[in-house]
């Protein structure tokens, strides 16, 4: 065949293929146009059958339909009351090939879609009986093109609900670029729960794997006791396709972080993620530019480590470290105060020494450890290793293998190891930890080299630790040298046993401890070797409670201690000594001090004595102190004020009584203000102001001056005046004048002088007055002035010869300008040398006598009457009816005792002589009768030779005094014109016997006897008729 038909034939045959492609697209195009035409309804039962079989409720319109693309309105696929997806539009865009249709790319407006986690996976409800079984094989992103605008999502994670925002468009496989937004209120991970995070994320998906960035915020975020506020990360992580792995990480920010006793602010970092739904994990890198813990501040501290956050718990490990760190300046005060509640004290100088070594090394260090964190479910631990701190003082703190931790709720401490210290003015040494495992019981001991500061040494015996029922017991000894006061302790032990609780506090010694010393010295005291029994007073002897403050206190239960003072042997006792942290210092209570040899010995008793410790010395407070210097004979107490140790120098000042020492008192106790006493030297000077108790009148200035090492000593009493008033009188003073003298008005002023050695003690002294007033038991006593100088200040006794004078003394007649010279006597006795008085012209003399005044007994004193002239005596009455002529001689002994004083057998007698007696008075004599009237006449002339006076009885109450002359009538001339019957008794004897009773100081001051006699008269009314025979010479005796 050639080439023509060839030819020719294969245009017939395309010809034939071309009909039969014709006829067959026309049948294809007449089928088409029938399904076009029922499209619709076809697609509805289709979509409506494959809803069915598998069992999904679903409501949806379609708006359009075409062979490729399929457009639905108003979808909702799920329950109707509660569906897991709306949409408001969704269009389908399908590609047909030979294995049928195929859909390529979705296009969604106005999503809403719910789901769940469960078991790890999420689950959309119905929409999950639409997705195809799995065949085990992992899950990929479907090739299809999705264009998302507003689609929304709520997931409910067993973290909390979850609301999701995305739009974007572009291939699931490979090119879809979008934004993604996650919004939660509440959310609860391992432990943590957060309020308020959000994330707002760029999502990419390249080669079928996702791709997220973009910020990540979380105002709060609570695990337990770990807090986290202001954080933000920018998120950058790709997930797998599979999408149940991720990897990638984020540049974070916090505000502020505090957990585990730490707080931090202003921190940032890295944090890398790798992980899937079981559990994250990744690299920390985090700088804190603020942080503080436990009182520790610090800058720019840092973790480098690793994390993991699943199974409900998080873990963390790395390494944390801080290059600028400082004691905060409240535990820098705190430490500084520790340092100086202890100056004066033996562990003054070590206090003062670590507290400065602290304070530097706390001022600036650096630190880093390893830390390992786990916690979840409200539990946690965290623990530190290969702890390192170094100072820029040059202290450090290095772990040896050392582990230490705590856990929570329960709080324990685990601690395992051992750390080594020093350097930078801290003493050196090791401590060691032994703790079973599983956090048992541990056990450890401290070896710390012995530390010197200043002028103290304190070495520990090795300090061992036991943990006992979750607390830890401790236990150790000291040796301590160091100064007290102005003084020094050396070889100070005591032994230290102290408990830690296991939730926080302590206690140390609480039970008696022995406390003991080689050689104490405090200014110029110097005591031996002494054991004593430290006690506490309370729980402890120092203990805390936990998250209180330092509390404690401790006394010494009858302390005794013996030395030497200046040379001079000291002994001091008390029934307790006392000390309380919370007030710094000691109270002594019952304190008896005893300085000097026993045979001169001084001393001192304080009820009470309060004290604290400074470096100059000791100074308090004394309260009821009482006692003696050496042999002075004055007794103190009732002292209180203020005291002072320092350099050797005892000082006391304020107010004390001042009391006799002898027994019975030579005075009544004397209050004294202004005293100070000081010892120094061996020396004691004392001086004061001496008051009277009542009114706080000053009596006197007293000075005092002691030398111990000899027993000997002066003290001067010196009374610028003591002026005595209503309110102030002598027996207030002193007992000795009671019932002696009262009524005292004047001023006494003077100067005492009492010197002792060890062979005794002497005194003297010389007083005066210039006028004192007083009531003596023998009757009133004026203008008395006079000094007496004593030999004996102490026994009242004075020298010879001293002499007084006295205006007036008014035993009942007044005698003026009168001196009187004595002496004091031994055992309160004065003995009267002479008084003499000048008295109507003669002289009242008191004859020498000696009165005692140390016992009760009578005391006797003799008055003598000489040459009395009775016109002058009785011209000081001013008598203006009487007239007197004679001279008296006579005796009045006065006897006084404690029921007063009274004249015994007293006599007054005219002398040789005789004189006379005149009335000149004008009388009636119409009641005198007869013989009254005779003897009125007789008075109004009578001359008589002998006339006595004699007085009995008490000076304070009657006196009997008789009256008994014998005399004449020269001329009874009125009585003769009157009465010629009496005439016959012109010229007659007459005898007069009159007694007096009354008394006695108006006796002769009232004078209404002799001024006018009736009354005298009337008692010789009784006639007397002369006997018969008798002599005209012979006396009449009245009666």
């Amino acid at each position: 065949m050639d080439a023509a038909e060839t030819n020719d034939i294969e245009v017939r045959r395309h010809g034939r293929w071309r009909l039969i492609a014709a006829g067959l697209f026309a049948l294809l195009a007449l089928a088409l146009a029938a399904l076009w035409s029922q499209r619709k309804p076809i697609a509805t039962g289709f979509v409506d059958r494959a809803l069915r079989e598998r069992g999904v409720p679903a409501r949806y319109r379609i708006a359009g339909l075409n062979v490729r693309e399929q457009r639905l309105v108003d979808v909702s696929i799920g329950d109707p009351a509660r569906p897991d997806l709306t949409a408001d539009e969704v269009i389908l865009r399908l590609s047909l090939g030979l294995s049928g249709p195929k859909l390529e790319a979705v296009q969604a407006r106005g999503v809403r879609l719910y789901g769940k986690v469960v078991d790890g996976r999420v689950s959309l409800g119905a929409i999950d009986r639409l997705l195809p079984a799995s065949d085990g094989s992992p899950f990929v992103l479907p090739e299809l093109d999705v264009d998302l605008r507003d689609a929304r999502m709520r997931l409910e994670t067993p973290a909390g609900p979850l609301g999701l925002a995305l739009d974007g468009r572009g291939r699931l496989d490979d090119g879809f670029r979008g934004s993604l937004a996650l919004v939660s209120r509440d959310l609860k991970v391992a432990g943590c729960r957060s309020e308020g995070a959000t994330a707002f994320l760029n999502v990419t998906i390249s080669d079928r794997q996702p791709s997220v960035d973009g910020p990540v915020r979380v105002p709060s975020l609570d695990c337990g006791g770990t807090r986290v506020s202001g954080a933000q990360a920018a998120v950058d992580l790709r997930l797998s396709p599979a999408l149940d792995r991720w990897d990638g990480g984020g540049q974070i920010e916090l505000a502020r972080f505090s957990g585990a006793g730490v707080s931090s602010e202003v921190i940032s970092g890295r944090i890398g993620v790798s992980g899937g739904a079981r559990g994250t994990e990744g690299e920390v890198q985090i700088q804190a530019a603020r942080s503080s813990t436990r009182g520790i501040g610090m800058r720019n501290a840092a973790f480098a480590g690793r994390y993991r956050v699943g199974s409900g718990q998080v873990q963390l490990d790395g390494q944390v470290s801080t290059l600028d760190a400082a004691l905060d300046p409240a535990a820098r005060r705190s430490l500084a105060g520790w340092g100086g509640a202890a100056a004066g004290s033996p562990v003054g100088p070590l206090a003062q020494g670590l507290a400065v070594a602290a304070d530097r090394a706390a001022a600036e260090f650096s630190a880093q450890a390893k830390l390992a964190l786990v916690t979840g479910g409200g539990r946690g631990r965290i623990l530190l290793s290969d702890l390192t701190l170094a100072a820029r003082s040059g202290a450090r703190i290095a772990g040896d293998g050392l582990r230490a931790g705590v856990v929570w709720p329960a709080g324990g401490f685990r601690m395992d190891g051992a750390l080594t210290f020093g350097g930078g003015g801290l003493p050196a040494g090791r401590v060691a930890l032994r703790q079973a495992p599983g956090g048992g019981p541990f056990s450890g001991e401290a070896t710390i080299a012995p530390y010197a500061a200043g002028d103290a040494r304190l070495a520990l015996a090795p300090v061992r630790f036991t943990q006992e029922g979750g607390a830890t017991r401790i236990s150790t000894a000291i040796r301590l040298d160091g100064p007290l006061g102005d003084g020094r302790v050396e070889g100070l032990t005591l032994p230290l046993i102290g408990r830690l609780g296991a939730r926080g506090g302590f206690t140390l010694n609480d039970a008696c401890a022995p406390l003991g010393w080689s050689r104490l010295r405090i200014s110029g005291a110097v005591a031996g070797p002494t054991r004593l029994r430290l006690c506490p007073s309370g729980r402890a002897l120092l203990w805390q409670a936990p998250r209180g403050g330092v509390q404690g206190g401790g006394e010494i239960p009858g302390p005794r201690l013996t030395g030497t003072l200046g040379g001079s042997p000291l002994s001091l006792a008390a029934t307790r000594l006392r000390f309380d942290v919370g007030r710094p210092g000691f109270t002594a209570d019952a304190l008896a001090v005893r300085l000097g040899a026993p045979e001169r010995q001084s001393r001192l008793d304080v009820a009470q004595l309060t004290g604290i410790a400074d470096r100059r010395g000791f100074a308090g407070r004394f309260a009821g102190l009482g006692g003696q210097i050496g042999a002075v004979p004055l007794i103190l107490s009732d002292g209180q004020g203020p005291w002072r140790l320092a350099g050797g120098v005892l000082d006391l000042g304020g107010t004390l009584s001042v009391r006799d020492a002898a027994d019975p008192a030579r005075f009544e106790p004397l209050a004294a203000d202004g005293v100070t006493l000081r010892l120094a030297g061996g020396q004691i000077k004392a001086n004061g102001t001496l008051r009277a108790p009542a009114d706080s009148t000053r009596i006197g200035e007293v000075t005092i001056r002691h030398d111990l090492s000899r027993g000997a000593g002066h003290a001067t009493l010196d009374v610028p005046g003591i002026t005595f008033t209503e309110a102030l009188q002598p027996e207030r003073l002193t007992r000795l004048t009671l019932g002696v003298i009262a009524n005292v008005r004047g001023t006494l002023a003077g100067r005492g002088e009492i010197d002792w050695t060890a062979d005794g003690v002497t005194s003297t002294g010389r007083f005066g007055t210039e006028a004192i007033d007083l009531a003596a038991a023998f009757g009133p006593v004026k203008g008395l002035k006079g000094e007496i100088v004593f030999t004996d200040l102490l026994g009242l006794v004075s020298a010879p010869d001293q002499v007084a004078t006295v205006t007036e003394i008014n035993p009942g007649i007044a005698v003026r300008d009168g001196t009187i010279r004595y002496r004091l006597l031994p055992d309160q006795q004065v003995a009267i040398t002479s008084g003499r008085w000048p008295f109507s012209g003669g002289e009242l003399l008191l004859e020498p006598t000696t009165l005692d005044f140390g016992r009760p007994s009578v005391r006797r004193m003799t008055f003598r009457v000489v040459g009395m002239d009775a016109a002058k005596f009785v011209e000081q009455f001013d008598f203006k009816n009487i007239a007197v002529t004679g001279v008296f001689d006579g005796t009045l002994p006065i006897a006084f005792g404690a029921d007063g004083g009274r004249i015994e057998r007293g006599r007054l007698a005219v002398r040789q002589g005789g004189g006379t007696l005149a009335y000149v008075g004008e009388i009636s004599n119409e009641d005198l009768g007869m013989f009254g009237s005779l003897a009125f006449d007789a008075l109004k002339r009578m001359r008589y030779d002998r006339l006595a006076i004699e007085l009995d009885g008490s000076l304070d109450g009657e006196i009997v005094s008789r009256v008994l002359f014998d005399g004449t009538n020269e001329t009874p001339k009125e009585a003769v014109r009157k009465n010629g019957l009496l005439s016959q008794f012109s010229n007659l004897p007459f005898r007069f016997n009159i007694t007096i009773r009354a008394p006695f100081r108006g006796l002769l001051n009232s004078a209404r006897a002799l001024n006018d006699p009736r009354g005298l008269i009337e008692q010789a009314r009784t006639p007397v008729t002369p006997l018969p025979g008798s002599s005209p010479a012979a006396p009449v005796q009245p009666r």
